[in-house]
Order: C-alpha cells, then structure tokens, then sequence
C-alpha cells in the first residue's frame, strides 16, 4: 500500500502540488477577504473561470507539441461574432451553436496548415490570425454591435450549465491526452519530433489536429460568453486574456518546449488565476496591478520550471 501510494504521489506531484496550493489560497482568502467563500462567489468564480480553463485546456494540446497559440481570444471572440450573427439572421439557436464551433475549428485548421504543412512559425501565425479574426469580429458586428440574442440561449448556458461543460470538456481533452494513441504521439512530438517521425507518427496530422482542438475550445469558451453577455463583440476576446491563459497551462506545469503537461492540471492553474483576479475584484484593486502580478506569476513558474528541467538534465548526465 505504501509503495503504491508512492507511485501515485511521484506521478501526481503536479496535480498534489497545484492542489495543495489552491486549498491554502482558498483557506487563507476566506478569513482576509469577505465573501470569497460564498456559495455565490464559489460557483461565480467557476463558471468565470471556465472559458480560460476550457481555453487553456486546448492550448495545452499545441504547447506539449511545442508549438504555441496566442490567438485563442480572438478566435473566440471571432467565432462568437460569426455564430451571433447568423442566430439573428436566421432565429435558429441550435445551427447556430454549431456554426460557433465549426467557425472556431476552420480557423484553428489554417493555425495548423500553416504550421504543419507550410512550416511557418507559430507565433507568428497565430499572431496573425488573432490580428485576422478580432478584424473579422469586428467587421462582422459593425458600428452599432449585433442583437441580443434569446433569454433562451443564456437561460440553457447557465452557471451550472457552464461548471458541468467545464468538468465534463477538461475529462474527455484530459483522457485524450493521457490515455490514447493519439495523445502519446502528441507527446512523442514534443519530446523529439524527428524520432517521432522515425517512429512512423504522422507528425503534419498531429500537429494540425491539436490546433483543430485549440480552436473548437476556443469556439465552446465563445458560446459560454455569448450566453454570459447574450450577445457577441468583438472586445470580447482582449489580446490580454492570452496571458491568463497561458499562465493557467504554465502554472499548470505544461511546458513551453513542449512534451510534458496534462490538461486537469491547465485547469487547475486557471482556476488559481481565476481566483487571484477574483480576490483583486472584491478588494477594488485596479487591473493595472492585476496585470502585473499575473505576469510576475507567470514569470516565476517558468523559472521554478526551467530550474526543475536544468536539474534534472545534470541528475542525467
């Protein structure tokens, strides 16, 4: 029994760690801060909470392969902007939905071609596509903005709506990851991508894939907005909100160059992102100071990463 709870904690020291950092955040901040451990701030946070993570769960799948996305925001704003439009054009909710994640997904697909096939660099391919899409968004909502959509729409997408897409989208992406063929060669790519490649991995397919998934997480995190605002905008999607995502998969333990991370884990950093901005807003703080220990958070778990990764390289030498 020992042994084997052991090998449990030595294959979930992220997962124990990130855990055990949030229980004392959460324990710390309900005797300081009025009201964080409400019921109603509790299931606030969560579902506010849930586009970053659900985001951040698909940016997981690019950042193991060592690629990178920062166009997530716009994509989800884009996609939103292109599903809202033809709600109110065609009064048909559901097709709409659908449009949202099929919009999401074509625009993840061209991260991809351009990526895999075309061998551009990431990021500058996604930072042109988030240049695209918030203009698409744009264009598309116009001056005056677009209609309200439904109660209908926001009254399905609910707070609860929302925490149980968030729990059952972070199981499946997670699952995905770690348990079938499909995610082990994800991480053989990230690892070493010539030896994948050697090892018969399609690597182009792959690659495309996970930023195919990348977008459609995007495109669900615009529904759960769309539903929040009842409508879609273009500054839905900040060029800023990048930064939470990526700090939700850093902290997380996903590693920028690729081959090591897990998506419960991205969700469990967004979640302590989350709270932090969370516990910000209930003590009035400005986002100008919100914005600055984000980034110095960000900064800090990449150095505890880079530490770990040089250590081990001279354990292994």
């Amino acid at each position: 029994m020992s042994e084997k709870l052991k090998q449990f904690v030595h294959k979930n020291k992220q997962l124990l760690s990130m855990a055990a950092i949030i229980v004392i955040m959460f324990a710390v901040l309900s005797f300081t801060v009025e009201d964080f451990m409400s019921y109603q701030n509790i299931t606030n946070l969560l579902s506010q909470v849930a586009s970053i993570a659900i985001m951040a769960s698909g940016v997981t799948f690019v950042l193991v392969t060592g690629g990178m996305d920062i166009s997530s925001p716009s994509v989800m704003a884009a996609s939103a902007v292109v599903g809202v439009y033809f709600m109110t054009a065609t009064g048909n909710l559901v097709i709409g939905t659908i449009v949202v994640l099929i919009a999401s997904a074509a625009l993840g697909l061209i991260n991809g071609v351009a990526i895999a096939k075309l061998k551009m660099v990431p990021l500058v391919v996604t930072l042109s596509m988030m240049t695209v899409a918030t203009g698409l968004a744009t264009v598309l909502s116009g001056a005056r903005g677009l209609p309200v959509l439904p109660p209908a729409f926001s009254n399905f997408f609910n707070t609860y709506t929302v925490i149980g897409m968030l729990i059952v989208i972070a199981f499946i992406l997670d699952y995905i990851l770690t348990r079938t063929s499909f995610g082990r060669e994800i991480y053989y790519i990230g690892n070493n991508q010539n030896a994948a490649r050697v090892s018969g991995v399609n690597n182009d397919k792959i690659v495309m894939i996970t930023y195919v998934i990348s977008g459609a997480c995007a495109g669900i995190a615009g529904i759960i907005n769309t539903a929040n605002i009842s409508t879609a905008r273009a500054s839905m999607g900040p060029q800023s909100q990048i930064l939470d995502i990526i700090s939700a998969a850093v902290i997380g333990g996903v590693s920028v160059n690729g081959g090591k991370g897990r998506v419960r884990d991205a969700c469990l950093g967004a979640l302590l992102i989350g709270g932090i901005s969370n516990v910000m807003n209930l003590l009035g703080v400005s986002d100008y100071y919100t914005t600055l220990i984000k980034g110095s958070i960000i900064i800090f778990a990449m150095g505890i990463a880079s530490l770990r990764a040089n250590i081990s390289a001279k354990k292994g030498v």
